[in-house]
């Protein structure tokens, strides 16, 4: 190797190792500070039938037709036993999600078929793929991150012991049957999940398997199948084709091609979308992307040239680096051909949800899985090892406007379900803070009642048992000094409890330091506490290295829950268990009618 080589590579290393870096780093603040704080999206609906419910029950109904049995064990423990805290379910997320990322490191840093700059390279676009922010709907949710990481580990553990069934007794069958248990883990996660057994088929064939491996292989898949279909369902809310519709899903099925390839193009849009300075995507783009669709298209050719040969031939080779982003391209594609075909009739009735973000999980896995086969396979061609580099190594920097617009936006999202919490925490209904928790109110306001009964989620810390009660009560009567300071008046009236009106106080507040206070008390003059509130920002440090700046300051957000416009309130810090001295004066009475 030339001098010039030697630098290329060390250059490229070096650039691969400290893209890598910076990726994770950036990916993992704003998860965790985009993460979603208190029940939200589709976990109202989840929770209502947990609380209704016996445990066995819960894990065996599908909802939406998910089945959801492994994943569902996780938060009904933490019902059960942490009170539902939504924190400890996003730890629980990230620690499958780091899972699923170490399944594909593991096997790419021990094949010896690749050098240092191939493993360092691959392993950026598997942090890529893993930490992206595109993916946000999803890796923000502890529910929902449970859900999907354990669809996906289970494929990837099941590949990667796959071969080892072609091994000598006992050892195949102990192989064989963590295969067939991580693919049960897959199917009984989510739907999408049984894309694992045509995965696991198709790499055993490659393989050259043994035909009864195949044989039970397809047992196994059509088992899970038979038992799926035998599963009650508790609620459905999407859509799915009827008898008296059927010339026209007939029609919308021959759309699935379409609808996969926008599918497959969607991570490109979001990516480009987000070079632009509104970074929006307009609902008829969304639907009729010609980009979207040609980088679909060019996805399934890739897809393609991958799959085929290896099929044809059945020359999957040695190589476990290629066996598991093989199976990782094949299970995401066919989790995509099981949406299009699930969710026919809701594409027809709403073309633009063909590219809507949730879906992103899988589409950026399909085309990491990609990605990493071209660079195995570039290690033995030596013209083609360069341009596959430095177009791995361009992923970071094309992606890097959506990584961090998606930062913001879901750092933003994470005080809007702050707020709606403390709404439903006041037990005010406040339906514009509501309606980011979810789009149906009254199934919120249904649900926190029950939360509220059993003092899960939001109403474990006991803050609601503060209101009405005096201050001087709080805390055994303690309080010290805090340089408390800010300002803060009644911004709006809201529908407060039977039927009163509830003042909404917005403002900012600091305590010294420029410390931000967590949990503050609005009291009358009397004395009595009449409300509680949370403010809410980032360190300044943080907020400039990630946010550009645009989250240092504080917000705070309570509710006077019988607001009396005579009367005159001061709020006061209520952290660690102690009040503070200082108090801040509610400015800016309002009168009239509560807000719609």
């Amino acid at each position: 190797m030339s001098k010039f080589a030697e630098q290329a590579e060390r250059v490229a290393q070096i650039c691969a190792a400290v893209a890598t870096a910076a990726f994770l780093s950036s990916g993992l603040v704003y998860l965790y500070l985009g993460r979603v704080p208190v029940t939200m999206a589709d976990y109202w609906v989840t929770y209502e039938v947990c609380l209704n419910h016996s445990w066995l029950e819960s894990a065996l109904l599908k909802l939406n037709y998910h089945s959801l049995f492994f994943p569902s064990l996780i938060w009904l423990a933490d019902l059960r036993f942490f009170h539902g805290d939504q924190q400890l379910l996003f730890f629980a997320g990230m620690i499958l999600l780091f899972s699923t990322a170490a399944l594909l490191l593991v096997p790419l840093w021990r094949d010896e078929t690749i050098g240092l700059t191939a493993k360092l390279v691959a392993t950026l676009v598997v942090i890529v793929g893993n930490f992206w922010m595109g993916r946000a709907s999803i890796t923000t949710s502890g529910g929902f991150l449970c859900i999907c990481s354990l669809a996906i580990s289970g494929t990837l553990l099941a590949c990667l012991w796959l071969p080892t069934t072609r091994t000598e007794w006992p050892r195949s069958l102990k192989a064989c049957l963590t295969v067939l248990a991580s693919g049960f883990v897959a199917s009984f996660s989510f739907a999408s999940g049984m894309a694992v057994w045509p995965t696991l088929l198709l790499l055993g064939w490659s393989l050259r398997l043994r035909w009864r491996l195949l044989v039970v292989l397809l047992a196994g898949g059509l088992t899970a199948i038979v038992i799926y279909v035998l599963l009650p369902s508790a609620r459905a809310e999407i859509p799915f084709a009827r008898i008296s519709d059927f010339s026209e899903f007939l029609v919308a099925a021959g759309r699935g091609p379409f609808h996969l390839c926008m599918l497959l193009g969607a991570p490109f849009l979001w990516a480009e979308a987000a070079w632009s300075p509104d970074y929006h995507i307009s609902d008829k783009l969304g639907a009729t992307s010609l980009f979207s669709l040609s980088c679909g298209v060019l996805g399934l050719v890739f897809a393609g040239l991958a799959v085929a040969p290896k099929l044809i031939r059945r020359d999957l080779g040695q190589s476990r680096l290629e066996l598991t982003a093989l199976g990782l391209v094949i299970f995401n594609l066919v989790a995509l051909a099981i949406i299009v075909v699930g969710r026919t009739e809701y594409f027809r009735m709403l073309p633009d949800e063909v590219i809507a973000p949730r879906y992103l999980f899988w589409s950026s896995l399909f085309w990491t899985g990609l990605l990493l086969v071209a660079i195995q396979r570039a290690e033995s061609k030596k013209w083609l090892r360069w341009p596959v580099y430095l177009l791995a190594l361009a992923v970071p920097i094309g992606v890097l406007p959506s990584h961090y617009k998606e930062g913001l936006r879901w750092r933003f999202v994470n005080y809007l379900a702050e707020s709606g919490a403390v709404s439903l925490i006041n037990n005010v209904r406040d339906t514009k803070q509501i309606q980011i928790l979810f789009n149906d109110p009254e199934q919120v306001y249904r649900v926190a009642a029950q939360l509220r009964a059993h003092r899960l989620d939001m109403f474990a810390k006991g803050l609601q048992d503060w209101i009405g009660q005096r201050e001087t009560r709080l805390f055994a009567g303690r309080q010290k000094s805090e340089g408390f300071k800010g300002n803060c008046h009644v911004d709006s009236l809201v529908h407060g409890k039977n039927g009163s009106s509830a003042g909404k106080v917005t403002g900012w507040i600091r305590k010294r330091g420029h410390a931000i206070p967590k949990t503050l008390v609005i009291v009358d003059p009397t004395g009595v506490v009449e409300g509680v509130g949370r403010s809410w920002g980032t360190n300044k440090f943080i907020s400039r290295i990630f946010y550009q700046g645009k989250f240092s300051s504080s917000a705070f957000l309570g509710y006077i829950r019988d607001y009396n416009p005579q009367l005159q309130y001061t709020v006061r810090c209520a952290d660690d268990g102690v009040l503070s001295n200082e108090k801040i004066v509610v400015d800016t009475p309002v009168t009239g009618l509560p807000a719609p």
